[in-house]
């Protein structure tokens, strides 16, 4: 695989940021209810297009998606936008967002129990809200643990792909099928975000594996992301990524050549047999979305990308 060329870090990939951006949009949600925070690649209409790719009638049954009973993780959902407009489009399935910062997961969840409030009509409800968020931006009020003694309609927890195991994710509480994987997965500008962090994997672990004292090239955290997502997609299922950073090519480089996650072999074989016979679980293209097209100097092209890919067994 030929890696592509890293981005420059900036503050767009530190914690701090997205912290401080999210502390300053529940402020602002607190004195107008009706501001839900930035919506990412709106100026590309990202959200309208994603629902219609998945939604085609001829598509839908070649991804394998039912709005009945299709699952979607959202990796890095910061306010939720895009599993509360798959909800408003008709999709019933579980839902969970996740987000590294806990700031974005406490944005999520008061837009949530907002909708819900709202949805079921509750007498007084507005001012009770009103109030319970201006307590809660001046640190007056504790927020009760999620799903504690109501119903939520989509789930969110605060979860590192990078820097934690995918288990808590693959759990019944958030759906019964989770167990095995997500139907769908979703990334909408969170592996941006990703590329653009200074964090480097530590190396020095597989140095001493080869016995070497050599010390590799230090490689980006975004390099571990592809396998990071894997194990949270069921077999078959699919990663639906949208990125302003990457082109089409040069997702497909990270994901489809890039992303792997080892199957254990379930019989005995002699090392050769198993050298040659390897199985791993892979990403492959089965879709892209189109969006407005631009040229300069003869080269076509579109301000953002989006592709999916499917979760298929692969041999080396």
């Amino acid at each position: 695989m030929v890696t592509p060329a890293h981005l420059e870090p900036s503050k767009l990939g530190t914690k701090e940021y997205w912290d401080a951006l999210y502390t300053t949009e529940i402020a602002n949600h607190a004195h107008d209810p009706a501001d839900t925070g930035t919506a990412w690649f709106d100026d590309s209409d990202a959200e309208a297009k994603l629902l219609e790719f998945l939604e085609d009638p001829e598509r839908a049954g070649e991804l394998g998606v039912d709005a009945a009973t299709t699952s979607f993780l959202d990796l890095g959902t910061g306010n939720g936008a895009l599993l509360f407009a798959l909800r408003d489009a008709g999709w019933e399935g579980p839902m969970l967002g996740v987000d590294y910062s806990a700031q974005s997961v406490r944005f999520a969840r008061r837009i949530e129990k907002a909708r819900r409030k709202e949805g079921g009509g509750d007498e007084g409800s507005s001012k009770d809200e009103a109030e319970d968020q201006d307590k809660e931006v001046e640190g007056e009020a504790n927020e009760e643990p999620e799903g504690e003694g109501e119903e939520v309609d989509v789930h969110f927890a605060e979860h590192d792909i990078l820097h934690s195991p995918a288990t808590p994710l693959l759990d019944a509480r958030f759906s019964p099928s989770a167990v095995d994987g997500w139907d769908v997965v979703l990334d909408k500008g969170t592996f941006d975000a990703i590329s653009l962090s200074a964090e480097t994997l530590d190396n020095t672990a597989a140095a001493a594996a080869n016995g070497t004292n050599d010390q590799p090239r230090p490689r980006r955290i975004n390099e571990a992301y592809g396998a990071r997502v894997l194990p949270l997609v069921r077999e078959g299922g699919l990663f639906l990524i949208t990125s302003c950073n990457w082109t089409e090519a040069e997702l497909r480089s990270w994901f489809e050549e890039g992303a792997a996650q080892e199957i254990p072999s379930s019989a005995p074989t002699s090392s050769s047999e198993n050298q040659a016979q390897r199985a791993f679980w892979g990403f492959e293209v089965v879709g892209r979305v189109e969006y407005r097209s631009f040229s300069f100097g003869g080269v076509k092209g579109q301000t953002i990308s989006s592709l999916c890919f499917r979760k298929v067994q692969k041999r080396s």
